[in-house]
């Protein structure tokens, strides 16, 4: 994207004698004008001067703007801009007149442009020398993930291995401990879920109605049924809350 400058000092004697000179309106004029000096900025050197070109060329430039207009008039208008000094001729080459005025918003972006992009490759020299200079880490050995494994106590784990359902050992684990903290024994818990296990044998109790050890564990203390008359320490009884009952095989 390109800019031209245009300010109020457009608009004034020279502009108007242009206008004249052509027949056209002094808006028509600056029209023709900022046409060609958006093409001057592809076409012309900084310093003004139209590179290669001829009568013709700025006849072309400017065309676009007219509709249904001989060839004649646009050639004359084209004189027109040479006459009121808006075009200058030296020798066999055209200048824009004052093109460092008209194109020096351009000229000051393309040259933060160029500061900018020069910037950036010394960034990035330095970047690149920096990264060189510093010594590349060790390589650590990866080491292989321990696989975690649960530990739970000995106790317990007499218990889970006479249970007769093994379903989620670590709620069961966590009940388990519950129950001690209550003031159970391990051995009472082990003596409860060996005759429970014999009782399940006996009466053939198909898998899916037998109790869930965490169930068999939980608060309601189901596994109470199961001591030894006599073994059953003195603990009062937790009641289960008011409307809400437990399914007794989950």
């Amino acid at each position: 994207m390109a800019w031209i400058t245009v300010d109020q000092k457009l608009i004034g004697g020279k502009l108007r004698n242009f206008a004249k000179q052509s027949g056209i309106s002094q808006n028509e004029a600056i029209g023709i004008l900022i046409r060609l000096w958006l093409w001057g900025l592809d076409n012309a050197e900084e310093s003004g001067r139209i590179i290669a070109a001829e009568h013709e060329d700025i006849e072309e430039a400017i065309r676009p703007g007219f509709l249904e207009v001989e060839r004649s008039t646009i050639s004359n208008i084209v004189d027109n801009l040479i006459k009121t000094g808006w075009i200058d001729k030296k020798g066999d080459s055209l200048y824009l007149h004052d093109w460092i005025d008209w194109r020096s918003f351009y000229t000051s972006y393309e040259s933060k442009k160029a500061q900018h992009a020069e910037r950036m490759r010394n960034y990035r020299a330095e970047k690149k020398k920096e990264q060189q200079a510093q010594p590349e880490p060790e390589e650590k050995p990866v080491e292989p993930k321990k696989a975690i494994r649960k530990e739970y106590a000995v106790g317990f784990e007499e218990f889970w291995k006479i249970y007769p359902r093994k379903v989620d050992k670590g709620n069961a684990y966590k009940k388990y401990q519950a129950r001690l903290n209550d003031g159970y024994s391990e051995a009472e818990l082990l003596t409860a879920a060996t005759n429970y296990a014999n009782q399940c044998k006996r009466e053939k109790t198909e898998a899916r109605f037998i109790k869930h050890p965490k169930t068999f564990l939980s608060d309601t203390m189901p596994f109470t049924d199961f001591l030894d008359h006599g073994q059953q320490t003195n603990i009062p009884e937790q009641q289960e809350p008011p409307g809400k009952r437990k399914n007794p095989f989950l």
